[in-house]
């Protein structure tokens, strides 16, 4: 008799203990998780959006603010996976696959979204087509169609923690139709928020010089983003990006052996596997090599995105183009046929495609 109460306690004890871990990995599970650009992964709860970022619930320390310059990714408990796929998608800059992948969702599952849920929703679909249209700046119709999606997800939530992404969007939108003037507004909408939104606001503006032609004062702009007195690690990023313009200037001005020298900087102390950063790191020293007459160092480092860093889709069909012109340049007609064919059937929307350049 003791026995059997003996394996009856035993037993109660191990259901109980695996209750307790059931209940555990459930709770972990299900709850929302954010990823800073720290490196953090935060377990939490999202209890609120605003313009600042995402209030937020921590099972030790109660509600705080994470900033929305600190914020690389959300998910949400709950949220349907096609949700979850689509703002992967768009982070890795494939536009066209996070469209597929939202028109997945199901009624049942479009019906229980929370309203966090539906924001993402608008954001990641108005973002994308955002995005795609860039890949077409010389699509006029389809960059202000775009424009006044990402309006009026901004309209629908004010208060969503995308708000200044949508500043810069619409921004880039516009300098790439041609409006400047009202691009430079909706930048200085961007430098409103927190710093590493300064510095990123700075960047657009030059790029926008850059992609009118005003070298000179592009390179102006990069040079403000980089001075910024910011040292936190949002803000850091950005200036990365800011030299990245600035060697693109100056390349363009023909001062190739300085444009050099800023990639090589950032490339020594670059992650290695910080592909959305090399990609555009890559193609930035391919253009200061070319317009130092190093056609030969400009066709490796157009290699390097197309072959290693080639998961950002804007930066890739820029290399494979200019790939394509530099093979030309050095005689090799077949390698030039080769990777504008690659342009071609990778990236067949985008203006490097049609344009034949």
């Amino acid at each position: 008799m003791q026995s059997h109460l003996t394996q009856a306690t035993l037993l109660r004890g191990v259901l109980a203990g695996a209750a307790v871990l059931v209940c555990g990995s459930l709770t972990a599970m299900g709850a929302d998780v954010l990823r800073t650009i720290d490196g953090d992964r935060l377990t939490v709860t999202v209890t609120g959006s605003s313009r600042d970022g995402l209030t937020i619930e921590e099972r030790e320390g109660g509600e705080r603010l994470v900033s929305t310059a600190e914020i690389v990714d959300v998910q949400f408990e709950g949220e349907p996976q096609e949700l979850r796929t689509a703002r992967n998608l768009l982070a890795r800059g494939r536009a066209a696959d996070a469209l597929t992948e939202l028109e997945a969702i199901d009624t049942d599952s479009a019906n229980n979204l929370t309203d966090l849920m539906k924001a993402e929703q608008a954001y990641i679909k108005a973002a994308a087509n955002a995005e795609a249209a860039l890949l077409d700046p010389g699509n006029t119709d389809r960059l202000r169609e775009a424009g006044r999606e990402v309006l009026a997800f901004a309209t629908a939530f004010p208060q969503s923690f995308r708000y200044f992404r949508t500043r810069e969007l619409v921004g880039d939108l516009l300098a790439a139709s041609g409006d400047t003037a009202k691009a430079s507004e909706f930048y200085e909408q961007l430098a409103a928020g927190p710093p590493a939104m300064k510095i990123r606001a700075a960047t657009a503006r030059g790029r926008m010089l850059l992609g009118a032609g005003d070298h000179a004062g592009a390179v102006a702009a990069f040079e403000q983003a980089e001075a910024t007195e910011a040292t936190d690690a949002a803000s850091l990023e950005q200036k990365r990006l800011a030299s990245l313009g600035k060697a693109r200037g100056l390349g363009l001005q023909g001062k190739g052996a300085e444009a050099i020298d800023v990639v090589n900087k950032l490339l020594n102390g670059a992650n290695p596997e910080d592909a959305e950063l090399l990609g555009p790191a890559y193609l930035a020293l391919g253009d200061a090599h070319q317009a130092a007459g190093r056609l030969q160092d400009a066709a490796i480092s157009y290699l390097t995105v197309d072959l290693v860093y080639n998961t950002n889709p804007a930066a890739h069909a820029e290399a494979l183009a200019k790939l394509a012109d530099v093979w030309e340049a050095m005689g090799q007609p077949e390698r030039s046929r080769e990777a504008r064919g690659t342009l071609k059937a990778t990236y067949p929307d985008t203006s490097w495609a049609r344009s034949g350049s």
